[in-house]
């Protein structure tokens, strides 16, 4: 985001009404910048020159600046990377590339091509949030960024194509079942014995290779050099037996007591964590799920974020959950369903089901309870709340 604060307050904004303003912004010409936030937390930023796109901002987009860098401009060192990474403002960021393209180190059709890419990604994401799980957006426009003087030195790419390229990547990966799976998730091995007993692929077997916690989907495409798509649904079926994890947050190394051996590799990746309990949230939001997440994380315990519920039961028989949230309202199956299946299900029939909900309603609650469900809690989730959660089902586990 911007380095300077400006005095402009952010509006709704729905996703359609996004890209009537991205083209009205080439037909004005615009320079200046648009800054994106989804339910008043993540956020992202688009830069303009006369109505031309250049390098993206906002959250995590050192790393989309990296990847796409990598990606495309292959003469670039390390060192040199690490300068930029290094960088935390965007105007010095800018100056490096700047410099770069000054020495010859970077070709300007190289990082048009970057730049193309890393504004498709978010465009991307923003398509997906705000698509699923009923995600609100917001956004506030700053004419004149002070960046612009930056940025009118660099490559600008245009916004047509980019909107284009970023529906029909989204549309690829609605037709290939993943709309509740970002790409941005970290990869994590769960059981690892178990994963060396599997017959797995030789594509398995390379990307797992890769894993260390710390990789997003995204980022292993890039280093396999293969199409994101493919290496997803090669990751499902272990994601889904309970295998591998997909953690909304990287899991580094150093942060855990101990390692295991990676399969087809010297390397290793983060073993579990201090308290050896799995806790299993079931929301088709991707937002609720990561919230979920980082709290539960922060205690030490497993976790698993589901967000198709025809997943939830196969995924709960291989993995076993010491406790369980439940969003009620969800596409295909509800929280009720589930809640019900879990309960007739012998090895599952006492798990703690905690149900999440954002009506809160007495009928809700009601119907909840008949089919076996254990507590509540209201969404958005409180942290306090999640915590008190987590010591009374799960201080004797």
């Amino acid at each position: 985001m911007l380095e300077v604060e400006q005095n402009i307050e952010y509006t709704n904004i729905s996703l359609k009404e996004l890209f009537v303003q991205l083209q009205e912004f080439k037909q004005a010409s615009f320079s200046g910048s648009l800054h994106i936030k989804i339910n008043n937390n993540q956020g992202w930023s688009f830069f303009f020159r006369l109505g031309h796109l250049s390098l993206p901002g906002g959250t995590n987009s050192e790393k989309v600046w990296w990847r796409h860098l990598k990606l495309f401009c292959p003469n670039l060192n390390n060192s040199q990377f690490q300068s930029l990474a290094l960088e935390k403002k965007s105007s010095q960021r800018y100056n490096i590339l700047i410099k770069l393209l000054s020495q010859g180190l970077i070709q300007r059709q190289q990082l048009a091509e970057a730049t193309a890419n890393a504004n498709t990604e978010i465009l991307f994401d923003l398509i997906q949030f705000g698509q699923i799980g009923g995600n609100s957006l917001s956004s506030k426009v700053i004419p004149d960024d002070p960046n612009s003087k930056f940025i009118s030195l660099l490559p600008l790419v245009e916004i047509a194509p980019i909107l284009k390229q970023a529906v029909q990547a989204w549309q690829k990966w609605q037709n290939e079942g993943l709309e509740t799976y970002s790409p941005n998730l970290f990869p994590i091995i769960k059981k690892p014995n178990i994963l060396k007993a599997q017959s797995l692929s030789s594509t398995q077997k390379s990307i797992i290779s890769l894993i260390n916690g710390t990789q997003s989907l995204r980022d292993l495409a890039v280093e396999r050099d293969v199409e994101i798509v493919s290496l997803t649904k090669s990751l499902l079926p272990l994601v889904e037996l309970g295998e591998i994890d997909l953690s909304s947050v990287p899991i580094p190394r150093e942060s855990n007591s101990s390692h295991i051996s990676k399969l087809g590799g010297n390397s290793s990746v983060s073993s579990s964590p201090e308290k050896d309990l799995l806790v299993a949230c079931v929301d088709d939001s991707p937002v609720a799920c990561q919230a979920l997440e980082n709290i539960i994380r922060g205690q030490g315990y497993h976790f698993v974020g589901i967000q198709n519920g025809l997943h939830a039961l196969p995924l709960f028989l291989k993995s076993k959950p010491n406790l369980i949230f439940l969003d009620l309202m969800m596409p295909i199956t509800n929280g009720y369903e589930i809640c019900a299946q879990i309960r007739r299900t012998p090895s599952l029939k006492n798990v703690p089901v905690v149900i999440l909900t954002g009506r809160d309603g007495l009928v809700d609650r009601m119907r909840a309870k008949m089919v076996g469900s254990t507590d509540f809690l209201s969404k958005p989730v409180a942290a306090q709340e999640v915590l008190k959660v987590l010591d009374k089902y799960l201080i004797n586990a």
